[in-house]
This record gives structure tokens, C-alpha cells and sequence, in this order.
């Protein structure tokens, strides 16, 4: 009886297992060519000048030139560029989110206001657009190879979609991305801490004789500076939902602006700069 029911027990287990398996979402490669066609599937070996990919669904292994390939999005959410693709169009900046052919997406990027936290612990919705224009200056000089879309753009969509920094965890990335009619979203945060207060003062003495008098006089000044923490924290995803890049840096620099420099020390990990 025991025997029985210990059997029992191993099949409910593997068929448990085994749905979860199944149940998992398979990922897949993002083959995208410089004509802006998408292919999903495998990539199975890398050669000099072309790979190979299976089609999502098929088994047979298909050639592709690598002057044809603008870039591979891997399962893994890691991005490898190749060929340059041609720039979109100044129209399709500002072209509406919904029903966009991949050409009017591709390599796209969007800012997101910054989730801004000053030094006394409150948010700054201001200095977050400030920062999100920012990063959208730096990235329109180092990010040659993508289409960045304006801040003002950005915005307006957020707002007719009443849409604000403290619910943008309201959508999923890949639904943001498809919302701002945008290939990657970035998101991103600046925290300000005080870590300290420090006093100096000088004194001086000066004394003059008028005869057998003496006059003296005692000057003295006193400053007060604080000093700073700032953390930066940035993450870019796909419109499919994957995060393609995430890293968080605290400032050398002891002054309230030292975001500037932190942000762009991040900005040239990512991805999407270029030299």
C-alpha cells in the first residue's frame, strides 16, 4: 500500500514538473536587417561574415549575410549590432504609437521623466523632466546609430494616457515601448542624499599704536558646506519586455549636480552608444 502510494506520489510530482516546463514561455533571437524586417527564431553559429538562424516553429537552418543584419536582440535581452540601418524619418519621431509598421519603430528609443529624489527626501518632478532632458541631449550626440524621440513627444503621449512618473509601473515595458511607438524604452532614477555638513571659520588680528595707545580689531568668518551622495540608477528594455541593460552608479562628486557626469558615466555602457 505504501509502495503504492509513494508511486502515486512520483507521477503527480512528474507531471507537475513537467507542465511547468511546458508552461514556461520559450524566448527567442530578434534577427533585425537593415531593411527593417524582423525574424524570430534561433541563432545557431556565428561565422565571419554571415550566421545561421531557424526560423521560429521550423528546423531548417537558413544563411544570412551579416551586411544584411543591423543587429541581433538574443534571448537573453543582450543586443549585437552590425550594419548601420537608415535613419528613420523626422515624421516617424512623432508618428502615433498604435499600428506602426516595424520600419516606423525600428531603432527607436524614448526617455521616461526621471524619478527624482532631492536631498530632502522628496520628489522633484521638475528636476526629473530636467534629467530626462538631459539623457535625451547626451544620447542625440552618442547614440548615432538610433532614432531618439523628443522628450515633448514623449510627454504628450504619457499625458493623453494620463500617465505620470508615480504609475509608470502601471504598464509593462513592452507595452510602454509599443505605446510610445518606440523600439527600447529607458527608465531611470537620480536619489540625493546629504551624507554631511561640515563648518569651517578664520580668524585674523590686526593692531595699530597711535603714540603710547595700541588699537586692535578681530575680523572673523565662519562658512557652512554641504556635502552629497548621488545614485543613478538606469535600465533600458526592448518593446518585447526584455531588459537589455541595467546598472546603477553611486557619484564621486559631492555636489547636488553631480548627476550630470554619474548619468553620462552610464550612458556609455549601454548598447546604444558609439563613439
Amino acid at each position: 500500500m505504501k509502495a503504492n502510494l509513494k508511486s502515486y506520489l512520483a507521477v503527480v510530482l512528474l507531471m507537475f514538473v513537467f507542465s511547468a516546463v511546458m508552461a514556461q514561455e520559450e524566448q527567442f533571437d530578434k534577427v533585425v536587417k537593415t531593411n527593417g524586417e524582423e525574424m524570430l527564431g534561433h541563432v545557431t553559429e556565428m561565422g565571419d561574415d554571415a550566421i545561421k538562424f531557424v526560423h521560429k516553429g521550423e528546423t531548417l537552418s537558413y544563411s544570412l549575410k551579416k551586411s544584411e543584419i543591423n543587429k541581433i536582440q538574443f534571448a537573453s535581452g543582450r543586443v549585437e549590432f552590425f550594419t548601420e540601418a537608415p535613419n528613420a524619418s523626422p515624421t516617424a519621431s512623432a508618428a502615433a504609437p498604435v499600428g506602426n509598421s516595424v520600419q516606423s519603430h525600428h531603432n527607436m528609443v524614448a526617455v521616461l521623466p526621471f524619478d527624482y529624489m532631492g536631498s530632502g527626501g522628496s520628489r522633484d518632478d521638475k528636476m526629473g523632466l530636467k534629467v530626462q532632458s538631459d539623457c535625451y541631449t547626451y544620447l542625440r550626440q552618442k547614440a548615432a546609430l538610433f532614432t531618439i524621440q523628443d522628450p515633448l513627444t514623449t510627454n504628450a503621449l504619457l499625458v493623453k494616457n494620463n500617465i505620470q512618473v508615480d504609475n509608470l509601473i502601471g504598464l509593462t515595458p513592452g507595452e510602454m515601448a509599443n505605446l510610445l511607438g518606440v523600439e527600447y524604452v529607458v527608465y531611470g532614477s537620480v536619489v540625493i542624499t546629504q551624507t554631511g555638513v561640515t563648518n569651517s571659520s578664520a580668524n585674523s588680528y590686526s593692531s595699530k599704536s597711535k603714540g603710547s595707545r595700541y588699537n586692535s580689531t578681530n575680523f572673523g568668518s565662519s562658512t557652512t558646506s554641504a556635502s552629497f551622495n548621488t545614485n543613478v540608477d538606469l535600465k533600458i528594455y526592448n518593446d518585447q519586455g526584455q531588459n537589455v541593460y541595467a546598472n546603477t552608479h553611486d557619484s564621486f562628486w559631492p555636489d547636488e549636480n553631480a548627476y550630470e557626469i554619474t548619468l553620462q558615466y552610464l550612458i556609455k555602457r549601454t548598447p546604444l552608444y558609439s563613439k
